[in-house]
């Protein structure tokens, strides 16, 4: 799901992990000052308790850069469409078992509303208006509409991908939204990293898309960014901290990466063995760039 190429090769880049950032807070407060209905700047402020109490739709939909009212509006009522052709279409509101309502949720949506699977089609405003998508978009569409058939699905993360998981009665059933038989395979159903996610973390999950990418372009001001956003929204996820710090190295910022690397880890001594190899190797770059300007 999330892939990105850092600039820097092997193991260094591999075990990167701390806390850095942008001036990214500075920024959002000067955008809401400029612009008091900037949505993003609602998004922003509605996480800064570490709890997401924006409808999930729409924090999904700002996520992806909806940005004014009118365009929210008009997203909101493509969903609307959607869970308003289920209803003519199919026969949903026959049955109370939330079992039966997902399975045919899923069948409709993957028959009629599934043009295509591109690993990089993270757009919730493309799974909308094309329906095209990834595991991510496409596992966000499933759970606003079950959601408002009063279906409580989860969404599983494993490394590089996620599916759907529904639990009910003690019978469990799993949905696959990016193979064409919707079986969630063996080893992504067995994984041992598998987790159920937080709505916070796949909004997260959009935010790192938009880093990496930016990475991709060498927009690295504005990776940093998506980087600090996703890092609000799932603050325990390293990857977009790798990524973060892959923006600063690029750049030849060694100071810095190793000034935030050495905040980490005094906030977070357990994960000193894991890092001692970086904390070295950035500490011998920090001290021959200072050889360097004398």
């Amino acid at each position: 799901m999330v892939k990105y190429y850092p600039l820097i090769a092997g193991f260094f880049m591999l075990i990167f992990v701390s806390l850095a950032g942008c001036h990214f807070m500075q920024e959002q407060k000067q955008g809401a000052k400029g612009n008091n209905h900037d949505l993003e700047v609602l998004l922003i402020n509605d996480i800064q308790d570490g709890r997401l109490d924006m409808p999930f739709d729409q924090a999904s939909l700002i996520a992806s850069g909806v940005n004014t009212d009118k365009k929210m509006q008009s997203y909101l009522k493509k969903i609307d469409l959607l869970i308003s052709r289920i209803k003519q279409e199919t026969d949903i509101n026959t049955t109370n078992d939330p079992i039966k309502k997902a399975e045919i949720i899923f069948g409709w949506l993957h028959t009629s509303t599934n043009e295509g699977t591109y690993n990089d089609c993270y757009d919730f405003r493309d799974t909308l208006n094309l329906k095209v998508g990834n595991c991510l978009s496409y596992a966000i569409r499933f759970t606003i509409v079950c959601r408002y058939f009063g279906v409580d699905i989860k969404n599983i993360f494993i490394p590089g991908h996620i599916y759907n998981m529904l639990v009910f009665n003690g019978q469990t059933r799993y949905f696959e939204h990016t193979h064409s038989d919707g079986i969630v395979k063996k080893k992504d159903l067995y994984h041992p990293d598998k987790k159920v996610m937080k709505d916070e973390e796949l909004i997260a999950e959009i935010f790192l898309y938009k880093a990496r990418n930016a990475n991709i372009d060498l927009k690295y001001e504005e990776s940093c960014s998506y980087c600090q956003r996703a890092l609000m929204f799932n603050p325990q996820d390293n990857r977009p901290v790798i990524l973060l710090l892959d923006n600063y190295i690029a750049r030849k910022r060694y100071e810095e990466a190793f000034r935030y690397l050495s905040d980490h880890l005094s906030r977070h001594p357990d994960d000193m063995k894991s890092f001692k190899h970086t904390f070295v190797l950035l500490q011998r770059l920090c001290k021959k760039e200072d050889g360097k300007t004398r």
